[in-house]
């Protein structure tokens, strides 16, 4: 088994043997690189979006002011919000295979966008959809 390391997520370490691994139901890869790459899209949308309504409430003269308003709150908005989701998918990474399951070709940003939890007793849960997989 590897040795532990300070940041486990980042290096490889499974805190369980992998021949243990148990089959968890879980969103297929496909659908969760489809769901990173719509938060992706929807961050920067929004954050371009902002940053223009942001300067049309100033009312400059110049047009260019709001192009540039426009690419700073997009990129803000999408550094933002990728940090926060690679954040918590490290943490349900964690939590996921400390569960038994398997994280092969799995990416932080997938976990992140992942639904489900840890339970008290130690499985991993995955809430009801109500349609559908993720996008």
């Amino acid at each position: 088994m590897n040795e532990p390391t300070r940041r486990s997520s980042r290096t490889g370490y499974t805190p369980v043997d992998p021949d243990k691994f148990v089959r968890i139901g879980r969103p297929t890869d496909a659908s969760l690189r489809r769901a990173a790459g719509v938060s992706i899209v929807l961050a920067f949308g929004a954050g371009a979006i902002g940053g223009a309504c942001l300067v049309a409430w100033l009312a400059p003269d110049a047009t260019i002011l709001y192009l540039i308003a426009a690419v700073i709150g997009a990129t803000l908005a999408t550094v933002w919000s990728v940090r926060g989701t690679v954040r918590s998918g490290r943490r349900r990474r964690e939590d996921f295979v400390r569960c038994g399951g398997d994280p092969t070709g799995m990416t932080d940003m997938m976990f992140g966008t992942m639904r489900g939890r840890r339970t008290a007793e130690g499985e991993w849960e995955v809430p009801e959809q109500g349609s559908g997989d993720y996008v």
